[in-house]
């Protein structure tokens, strides 16, 4: 359940309510205002008390810089990359092609950067690139990273959650976002790891946590740290 509240301080909050979350959290969303996580059943007024009874760290929490795109821009990606340039032909259209790991992402040089709503296409655009990359790059080295570890999962798929990255089914077939596209290797392997992880364990418990240090080479907590710090380059 999604929506949003307003604050005096902070101006817009958006709120999610999700199933089985015991406390709130608060990050920012990609468009600059907060995003408060909470327990679904709670009120809105619930909802306040527990924004008034954070207010001094929210003060401090780091605020993220908005998502920006401009022309000559370079997006990395997981084994490829996206350039944003100009064109002349075809005013209000974004046109793309790839040139072997590159997307070129044409615009026309009219194009205002600072709408929302360009920003948005801009970001769908790239979404669904990525997803079709994710099968030529995402799955296969997933599966390399299974097969490195001697674990066979029933099969990957590729989805398309920016706050959910991987998900691993009762039936042992591991989705795979096509978000992971944006994260360096380092942190791809991550989550690929922590995916397979749950073959073994389906929940979050200690031996599943001490499983998935073993899997990144005990390096869990600075990589989920990292991960967590993360900005990605497209709208959520």
């Amino acid at each position: 359940m999604k929506g949003y509240i307003e604050d005096e301080e902070f101006g817009k909050i958006h709120v999610e309510l999700r199933r089985g979350m015991t406390s709130v959290r608060f990050t920012y969303h990609s468009d600059g205002n907060l995003l408060m996580r909470a327990p679904l059943g709670v009120t809105v007024s619930d909802l306040k008390r527990m924004i008034e009874a954070n207010r001094e760290q929210l003060r401090e929490l780091p605020r993220p810089e908005a998502v920006t795109f401009s022309f000559g821009q370079v997006i990395e990606c997981f084994r490829c990359r996206v350039m944003i340039e100009p064109q002349t032909r075809m005013p209000g259209y974004i046109l793309n092609h790839w040139e072997g790991d590159t997307l070129h992402l044409q615009l026309h040089e009219t194009a205002n950067f600072a709408d929302e709503a360009v920003k948005r296409t801009i970001s769908n655009v790239i979404g669904r690139a990525m997803e079709v990359q994710a099968h030529m790059a995402l799955l296969p080295f997933a599966r390399q990273v299974a097969d490195s570890l001697e674990l066979k999962p029933a099969g990957f798929e590729v989805g398309r959650g920016m706050r959910k990255l991987g998900h691993c089914t009762t039936k042992k077939v591991i989705q795979l976002s096509r978000n992971l596209m944006f994260l360096p290797e380092e942190l791809v392997r991550y989550v690929i790891c922590h995916e397979l992880a749950h073959l073994t364990y389906m929940n979050h418990s200690p031996r599943f946590h001490a499983l998935c240090d073993q899997y990144t080479g005990n390096k869990e907590k600075e990589l989920e740290r990292q991960l967590r710090q993360f900005r990605f380059p497209i709208l959520k």
